[in-house]
């Protein structure tokens, strides 16, 4: 009767095995099959980053991140103390690693008040970029940077 337990056993260990390695070589298959699409749309894998300066937090989300097309950040800036009263085409530079700064050509968000969220539009990126670094210049009398790589 022990023998017979122990046979079920090794089975249900042995099929766990076979679907977990399988399941795993699925997913290979499927990451590769998605590498062209990580080409075209660079800022899939990128986070979102917060920060606080002095009573703002700060939050900026990459959302269109492609060489040769209009670089898209998603600003959101909250508090409870500090007026967020501020041309944000002016306090903020994007840099890349070639040393290059782009300055924001579109704020689509609203300028004033203690919650501010919008869309920060920069010209096209000509070339090919590692590494991206956003800088808040003013934002309650602090400077920060975000970075990201590529």
């Amino acid at each position: 009767m022990n023998s017979k337990y122990f046979f079920i056993v090794l089975l249900l260990l042995g099929g766990g095995i076979i679907f977990g390695l399988t399941a795993k070589q699925k997913q290979g298959v499927s990451a590769l099959g998605n590498s062209s699409q990580s080409n075209t749309t660079e800022s899939s894998s990128l986070l979102a980053q917060s920060k606080t300066m002095g009573a703002v937090e700060v939050q900026l989300t990459p959302e269109s991140v492609e060489t040769g097309k209009e670089v898209v950040f998603d600003l959101s800036m909250n508090n409870h103390s500090v007026d967020l009263n501020y041309d944000y085409t002016k306090i903020v530079t994007l840099v890349d690693d070639q040393g290059n700064e782009y300055k924001p050509s579109q704020w689509t968000g609203n300028t004033s008040g203690h919650h501010v969220r919008g869309k920060l539009i920069f010209p096209t990126i000509q070339e090919k970029t590692n590494d991206l670094m956003v800088i808040l210049d003013g934002v309650d009398n602090q400077k920060e940077t975000f970075e990201w790589k590529l």
